[in-house]
């Protein structure tokens, strides 16, 4: 049995608020969206790419442990509604991990891989209380910070690589683990999938992809035409097209705002605001509006219909500015030194551990064939500084994108394709 009120003043409330799992769930939607504004507006001329989910769980992972303020700057910046308590929360976090679990030992039965896995290295200065590991059991590391910090940064980095199978590499920078570290908190997310109407390779071209700024820039689009989901939204402003992969659970979904509008935009040079036509459509989305209907597109699912489909072959891998968007997000506390409460972790009188830095990583891959994605998500002591007939879809200017999990309702890879990452002149091309 769970130590008693370890989480909450009543961690075995008689019964189970029943509308956990779709609040939570719709929780976990609106973070990404809001995640994926202001990362947009952090990051207003390159390309973005993360995973909101990666980031969710780290910071699930710390608000089981926080108390006071902390815990209740967490609460609103996870979304995590008034009436639900942190022992209906993590009730959902063990049937979610449990349900995980059970998929990883099928997974060879599916038509994508899909992994995600938390972890907490913890001191072993301090004594523990006993009901975290009732919790969290392997998740858990009780680990020796002082004797050697460089080798458990290794170890951490290691971890990483081997759960995004070697594409997040070094998550961890030099120095970043020091003999003052108490605590690091680490996600890590790993998907490929096989489109499930591949691009043949003979079609792909090059040709130009109007990029954020003035300078056209040179791309190889992968082209077919078949039978897609494809909607104009008016509320959101754009071209909405589902691109499933094999197994028809998990979709990528391009949002593509009007190429007129985006032309407009690039062309007015009197605003010092980001003209890429993007701006409009993040906000649109991160709005109560905008986001059930991306919601109600994502789950309910669109009309079929014959799409001419163009849209670049890409590989991007993007380092978020972590800390500046958990400040965005109202969740700063967590990470400002004296501050961050965080004792729910340890005994009674061993004082609070605390947080530093925060780190996430993602990089993807899209080609004919299909879509590599990984992230990972650290949170760590560190104190140093740091239409037509048929439709046609060309993805020719900046435009968002999400990988989306339609069987957990649950978006777990979103960005915004700016430029390709290497500009080319035409005398280039």
């Amino acid at each position: 049995m769970i130590s008693a009120q370890c989480l909450t003043g009543n961690d075995a409330p008689a019964q189970m608020d029943p509308t956990s799992k779709v609040s939570l769930t719709g929780a976990r939607f609106d973070f990404a969206l809001d995640s994926l504004k202001r990362a947009a507006l952090i990051e207003s001329k390159d390309n973005v790419f993360f995973s909101p989910h990666s980031i969710h769980q780290a910071l699930s992972l710390a608000y089981f442990g926080a108390r006071g303020t902390t815990e209740e700057a967490l609460k609103r910046a996870l979304r995590i509604p008034d009436q639900l308590s942190k022992i209906d929360v993590q009730r959902y976090y063990a049937f979610e991990r449990s349900l995980n679990q059970m998929r990883a030992q099928i997974n060879g039965s599916t038509d994508y891989e899909y992994r995600v896995a938390n972890r907490f290295w913890i001191t072993n200065v301090k004594k523990l209380r006993e009901c975290m590991f009732d919790f969290f059991e392997d998740q858990l590391q009780v680990t020796d910070f002082r004797a050697n910090p460089a080798e458990v940064r290794i170890r951490i980095n290691d971890w990483v690589s081997n759960m995004t199978k070697g594409h997040i590499r070094d998550l961890l920078p030099p120095n970043s683990i020091t003999e003052d570290t108490d605590l690091v908190l680490a996600n890590a997310v790993y998907f490929k999938g096989l489109w499930a109407q591949r691009f043949d390779p003979k079609n792909s071209k090059r040709d130009i992809f109007y990029a954020s700024g003035t300078q056209n820039t040179y791309a190889t689009f992968m082209r077919q035409k078949g039978s897609f989901n494809h909607v104009v939204s008016e509320e959101l402003g754009a071209y909405v097209l589902e691109l499933p992969y094999k197994g028809d659970e998990v979709s990528m979904f391009v949002l593509l705002p009007p190429f007129s509008t985006a032309r407009t935009l690039l062309q007015d040079s009197s605003s010092s605001e980001p003209q890429d036509g993007i701006r409009q459509l993040v906000e649109r989305l991160a709005t109560a509006k905008g986001g059930r209907e991306l919601r109600q597109l994502l789950d309910d699912g669109m009309p079929a219909r014959e799409v001419e489909v163009s849209l670049p072959r890409f590989e991007v891998e993007r380092e978020l500015q972590l800390n500046q968007l958990l400040h965005a997000l109202g969740a700063g506390e967590l990470l400002t030194p004296g501050a961050a409460d965080l004792r729910g972790f340890v005994a009674e009188g061993e004082g609070s551990l605390h947080l530093g830095d925060a780190v996430h990583r993602a990089r993807v891959e899209v080609t004919e064939e299909g879509t590599t994605a990984a992230a990972a998500t650290a949170i760590f002591t560190f104190r140093s500084s740091r239409p037509t007939e048929p439709a046609i879809f060309n993805a020719n200017h900046p435009f968002v994108y999400l990988i989306y999990d339609k069987r957990d309702q649950t978006v777990l890879f979103t960005g915004v394709f700016r430029s390709p990452a290497h500009a080319l002149t035409p005398a280039a091309v």
